[in-house]
């Protein structure tokens, strides 16, 4: 009875010790920092980088037709409505058109009469053409017939006289045409003028694109400079954007600027400069142009980066940035390979990297690949 006594005892002791074995084995496994192969790490360095100017601006179209009156009438058809497309020549809206029509009419009505006044006022110069003819060759016979004394002075003073009158009438006939030509002249100028005033009367589409505005209905009595509808141009956007007017002299035309609106981010390039500062401001206009497959709306809000200079700064690759709500932060790894997670706070945005203004410093070893799967404490091995 004793000896089982001992045996049993005997084996609860070597139990305990192989439990005990046992649980400092898990707890030195769980002591051993997981180890994650391939990462890549970037040392921080003080870099020379572009200086960005981030400005504001709206999308606009590059090419906006506003279609205003310019005669008086009342409004008789307006065939869009706002957001409609429509191609280059097409009929928008037609004004009442009598008072533009008479004058057509009328501006008709003196052309015709000057092109007849012209044909017989022709006719006339054939006769009278005729008629100095024959009294020019009296008038030389009876100068021979003088000169022989065949003919009394008397006589030849007639014929003389026939013949100046027949030069006279000759020269006022082409003088009447001449003014019966001017007539002509400014009965067509008239009739253009008066077609041209009739042609305001329809208003037409003077590109392809897309009515964003319809100001008048049938009925409204419009006023030359009244607006009536806006045209704008869909292939070709622009961002209008403000920059000081110190920073002038930095940008260029033809530049290539990052671009950014609510349709995600381009590569634009300056188009236009408008030298003349807005005077509240102290700003100056600058429009760059956007790609054509940004698929943007007029109105939209956007931003453009300018480069305006350049400084050292530090910055990382986005792929080492890990974001938890509104926080930021990245992995550091120690001389061991052992990761620290480090709240950071990032500044621009540079192309494919981040600015980092606080939270690492120059020599630091940041993770920038295999993000998802790091974790503070963990050992990692470079790529």
């Amino acid at each position: 009875m004793e000896k089982h006594t001992i045996t049993g005892g005997i084996l609860i002791l070597l139990a305990g010790g192989l439990f005990a074995a046992c649980g400092s084995t898990e707890k030195a496994k769980e002591a051993q920092p997981e180890t994650i192969r391939g990462v890549r790490l970037e040392t921080v360095r003080l870099q020379p980088l572009p200086d960005f100017y981030e400005a504001t601006g709206t999308v606009r179209s590059a090419t906006t037709s506003v279609l205003s009156t310019q005669i008086s009438g009342t409004v008789l058809e307006v065939r869009v409505k706002a957001g409609d497309r429509v191609r280059r020549g097409q009929l928008l809206a037609t004004i009442d058109d009598r008072g533009p029509r008479a004058q057509v009419a009328a501006a008709q009505a003196g052309v015709e009469e000057a092109v007849q006044g012209l044909a017989e006022v022709e006719q006339a110069i054939q006769a009278a053409a005729a008629e100095r003819q024959f009294a020019e060759a009296s008038y030389r016979r009876y100068q021979g017939l003088l000169a022989k004394n065949s003919v009394s002075r008397q006589e030849f003073d007639d014929v003389e006289t026939k013949y100046k009158a027949a030069l006279a009438n000759e020269r006022a006939v082409e003088a009447k045409k001449k003014q019966i030509e001017a007539r002509g002249e400014q009965a067509r100028s008239q009739q253009a003028s008066a077609q041209t005033l009739f042609s305001y009367s329809r208003v037409t589409s003077p590109i392809d694109g897309v009515v964003t505005e319809k100001s008048v209905d049938p009925g409204t009595v419009v006023m030359p400079g009244m607006l009536l509808l806006t045209v704008e141009d869909t292939t070709r956007y622009r961002l209008e954007a403000s920059l000081p007017e110190q920073l002038l002299l930095k940008v260029s035309l033809g530049t290539a600027v990052r671009i950014r609106t609510e349709r995600g981010e381009f590569q634009g390039r300056i188009a236009e400069i408008v030298p003349a500062a807005d005077v509240a401001s102290r700003t100056f206009l600058v429009k760059l142009d956007l790609p054509k497959d940004c698929a943007c709306r007029s109105g939209e809000y956007g931003t453009a980066g300018f480069t305006v200079g350049e400084e050292r700064r530090l910055s990382v690759p986005r792929s080492a940035l890990i974001e938890h709500g509104e926080l930021e932060g990245v992995f550091v790894a120690n001389p061991e390979g052992v990761l620290e997670y480090r709240l950071v706070k990032a500044g621009k945005e540079l192309g494919e990297r981040v600015e980092i203004l606080s939270g690492i410093a120059e020599g630091d070893r940041v993770a920038t690949s295999q993000v998802d799967r790091l974790r503070d404490g963990a050992r990692v091995e470079e790529q």
